[in-house]
């Protein structure tokens, strides 16, 4: 189960709540060996603000959230209920050591189906996020540029022969405008109003020394300037190893 649980969640980032230290850093722990990025907090307002700012910084949300029911500050519930105003499709999971039945009907009013019981079992955590690594992917919008190249828009990721390109967060904003135009001229206004709207205001003179860098990170694609205009992101007609 371990071997299968690494391929699922390899690309996968994670953020662990837990207010009890010593069962932090031991979950944390046993999290890094399967999971790409692992972010833990120790109550729920401190989660909910490593949330915003992971996802300020990233342009994207962790891909599970995994969270104790009782704890100061924000409970569980009122974690899970902030978090999705934010982002309502996020996958979460639960560990509690009481099972309530009127907090269990909130939770899968919630849409919260996953739970981990406490005293916590490896065993159990293994099975439960193999549940919630597969709806990360059940709620993926995937573009395929070719065979070997995906865009994943919800993660807001690409994808190289199933590996993670990794992307500074200008590069990833003009990628994602660029895809969102795949094969279309994405104008410089279009450019411009993307990166205002995440909050990053460049000017349109920037705009080309970004795409130069794009071009050399990612050649199984070619971006064709359209000078005064914008930017079109094609396939390349040679493939090129990354």
């Amino acid at each position: 189960m371990g071997q299968s649980l690494y391929k699922k969640c390899k690309n996968l980032t994670i953020l662990f709540v837990e207010d009890y230290l010593p069962l932090q850093k031991k979950i944390s722990s046993v999290l890094s060996d399967y999971f790409d990025f692992v972010q833990a907090a120790s109550n729920g307002e401190e989660a909910l603000e490593k949330y915003k700012k992971y996802s300020d910084n990233n342009g994207k949300t962790f891909d599970i959230v995994m969270t104790d029911y009782e704890m100061p500050k924000l409970t569980g519930i009122e974690l899970i209920k902030a978090i999705k105003k934010q982002h309502n499709n996020q996958v979460f999971v639960v560990i509690s050591a009481h099972q309530n039945p009127e907090n269990l009907i909130e939770f899968i009013n919630l849409g919260i189906l996953h739970f981990i019981p406490k005293p916590i079992a490896p065993e159990s955590i293994l099975e439960v996020l193999h549940k919630a690594s597969d709806m990360c992917y059940d709620n993926e919008e995937l573009i395929y540029i070719n065979n070997e190249l995906v865009w994943n828009k919800n993660k807001k990721a690409l994808f190289y022969k199933h590996e993670l390109i990794y992307f500074a967060k200008y590069d990833l904003l003009l990628i994602e405008i660029l895809l969102e135009n795949f094969n279309f001229v994405c104008s410089n206004d279009d450019i411009l109003n993307h990166f205002y709207l995440n909050n990053i205001d460049i000017k349109k003179e920037n705009i080309r020394n970004l795409v130069v860098r794009l071009r050399k990170k990612i050649p199984l694609v070619k971006i064709i300037s359209f000078y005064g205009n914008g930017y079109k992101l094609t396939v390349a007609d040679v493939k090129t190893e990354i």
